[in-house]
């Protein structure tokens, strides 16, 4: 019995790096690095998906370290080599790892999904800080507003980016049967049979 890799699956898994992230926090960063691992060995193409992840991510935790120097975050316990801890790159990684499985129904919606995380992401972080896993010095509706605001700015950048390494991926993939067809030559038996290269063919 073959196990297929789908949307639930990914939902799930995102979930579970969420809740490990803010309630284990540093104490479970080797089962959240699996985790993230884990997706990419399911999800098929796990190079254009690290790709992605990785570059999202990277924006997302930018976002979040400018924020955290300007006072905005205070994590708790406090990080003791990064402004932010690593769990935080997790979680990261773990959504950007949705938006080709999980949310890949809302890339077609840009407009509708950049609103929704306008107002779903700062519930997120609010939760976080309902959890202790983070405080917010400037108060809950200060800091909703600036992460709901960066969240409308980084959201379409997310977007834009699976696109266009998604649709990379596949141009590679329809090209090469296309250059197959194109040197590919059939020998058969001397009687009758044509010996085919391109678009051309000869009858021996």
């Amino acid at each position: 019995m073959s196990f297929s890799y789908n949307k639930i699956h990914n939902y799930v898994l995102y979930q579970s790096i969420w809740l490990l992230a803010i309630f284990g926090g540093t104490a479970y960063e080797w089962l959240l690095a699996m985790l993230i691992g884990l997706h990419l060995l399911l999800c098929g193409d796990w190079k254009v998906e690290a790709k992605i992840m990785i570059l999202g991510a990277a924006i997302g935790l930018a976002v979040d370290t400018l924020l955290t120097i300007r006072g905005v975050f205070v994590f708790m316990p406090s990080p003791e080599v990064l402004p932010v801890p690593l769990w935080l790159a997790a979680i990261w990684f773990g959504f950007i790892g949705t938006l080709r499985h999980s949310l890949s129904f809302m890339l077609k919606r840009p407009v509708l999904m950049t609103l929704a995380a306008g107002i779903l992401a700062p519930l997120s972080y609010l939760a976080a800080m309902r959890f202790g896993a983070v405080e917010f010095p400037y108060g809950s509706t200060t800091t909703f507003t600036v992460v709901s605001i960066s969240w409308m700015v980084m959201t379409p950048i997310f977007i834009w980016l699976t696109h266009l390494l998604g649709n990379e991926q596949k141009i590679k993939v329809t090209a090469m049967p296309e250059q197959a067809v194109a040197g590919t030559v059939f020998i058969s038996d001397r009687a009758s049979k044509p010996l085919v290269f391109g678009k051309q063919s000869t009858i021996i």
